[in-house]
């Protein structure tokens, strides 16, 4: 699954926004032109609940679940165990939502597409291929 960019909810919102990031939303259309973007249950959940109203529900429920999904597996799960665990020991406190979502990466092989902080730190951690656009503002 090397071709395969998980798109993180921090660059889905961060490309919804009339004035997010030109660069970041072109990219993200790029990924879904190219067949190359992947989802997992963790981000489609955390998109639906920031919709507006029923049809925007359903449009978005619709569009993502088109997406192959990566399922959370158990490599997923021990990926994320130690990493939580390893953070911690070094002082590093991070949302364990972010945690999972890049264990899936990591599990997977996929590079992860984010605009998050603390998947900057974790994709560091865990040695995973990343497009980060925090400095492309």
């Amino acid at each position: 699954m090397k071709d395969k960019i998980l798109i993180d909810t921090s660059a889905w919102i961060a490309s919804f926004k009339k004035s997010g990031n030109e660069k970041l939303k072109e990219k993200v259309i790029e990924v879904l032109n190219s067949f190359s973007a992947v989802t997992t249950n963790i981000v489609i959940l955390e998109l639906l609940q920031g919709c507006r109203d029923r049809g925007e529900y359903e449009a978005m429920q619709s569009r993502l679940e088109a997406l192959e999904n990566l399922p959370l597996n158990d490599e997923a799960w021990r990926v994320a165990y130690v990493t939580g665990y390893e953070l911690r020991r070094k002082g590093i406190t991070v949302p364990t939502i972010d945690i999972i979502i890049a264990s899936i990466a990591k599990s997977y092989g996929c590079c992860l597409l984010h605009h998050d902080r603390h998947l900057r730190i974790i994709t560091k951690q865990l040695d995973i291929t990343a497009i980060d656009f925090l400095d492309e503002e």
